[in-house]
């Protein structure tokens, strides 16, 4: 029996709220089918503003559940998430292009990942 990892990207996620959003994030590839021998995954990302440095990587397990940060590029300098640094690594650059590679695939890998832009490195709770 072939176990097969189904590893999806949506395009456009902003962090910053506008009006009018600068230009569209490019992830690629759009959809993507491993299975577990192929052993790695690579995820791609380009947005090409130079006004947005600090480019985010989500993922969205298939069960609908929230997102979760796995890291960020902050122009090259890569910062994941405790629970991602073993197998979920994050290079490129946040300006230009940027990559996720994923490392010994499981099944549990399944999931919708994102990245998004900012020029903002993190945001502060708004209270009303």
């Amino acid at each position: 029996m072939i176990r097969a990892i189904i590893l999806a990207i949506i395009t456009t996620l902003w962090l910053t709220v506008c009006v009018v959003c600068s230009p569209v994030i490019q992830q690629s590839p759009k959809h993507l089918l491993q299975t577990v021998e192929e052993k790695q995954a690579k995820l791609s990302c380009h947005h090409g503003d130079n006004s947005y440095p600090y480019l985010y990587w989500y993922q969205q397990k298939s069960n609908g559940g929230s997102l979760e940060l796995i890291g960020m590029l902050s122009y090259e300098a890569a910062s994941p998430e405790e629970k991602f640094k073993l197998r979920f690594n994050i290079t490129g650059h946040a300006k230009k292009d940027a990559f996720l590679l994923i490392s010994n695939i499981s099944a549990e890998d399944s999931a919708v990942y994102f990245c998004a832009a900012s020029v903002h490195s993190r945001t502060t709770p708004y209270n009303c």
